[in-house]
């Protein structure tokens, strides 16, 4: 592998780099000799530089991700502003109608008696009622009045 004539491919450079290699010690050892010595190998078994992002490169990612962020969370309160607006509506119609129909059925306070607030005058005829009621249970067949 020391030739500069033979250079190894990716997929060689690709299984130093994941330490596939480590079980054959010898073509480790000679692949990474060869990468010592050959320059371009050197290049192409180092990350190249659109993998490796510079500082900018990550401010520029994390703005991105910060806007993305922002977004979505506004797209979720408008959502979940629409889920409950119905439901809004339908509370605020059904306060509104027990406001207004609620008084609208009750009855005037004047006309209004409470029990027991004035005495009321009770027939004289009802006054013995519980006598007639348990004269009427009592009553046999026997008796010839009636």
């Amino acid at each position: 592998m020391n030739r500069p004539d033979q250079h190894p491919d990716s997929e060689l450079l690709d299984q130093l780099r994941a330490g596939l290699l480590d079980e054959n010690p010898l073509q480790k050892a000679e692949l990474q000799a060869h990468i010592q010595q050959c320059v371009a190998c050197r290049q192409g078994y180092d990350w190249p530089a659109a993998l490796r992002p510079d500082d900018a490169q990550i401010q520029h990612l994390v703005r991105q991700l910060d806007g993305a962020r922002r977004r979505a969370l506004l797209t979720r309160k408008k959502t979940a502003l629409r889920r409950f607006a119905p439901l809004a509506a339908a509370a605020a119609i059904a306060l509104v109608a027990v406001l207004v129909v609620k008084p609208l059925q009750s009855p005037d306070s004047d006309d209004t008696r409470l029990a027991g607030t004035t005495p009321v005058a009770i027939p004289e005829i009802y006054e013995d009622l519980d006598f007639y009621l348990w004269l009427a249970d009592h009553k046999t067949s026997s008796d010839s009045s009636t």
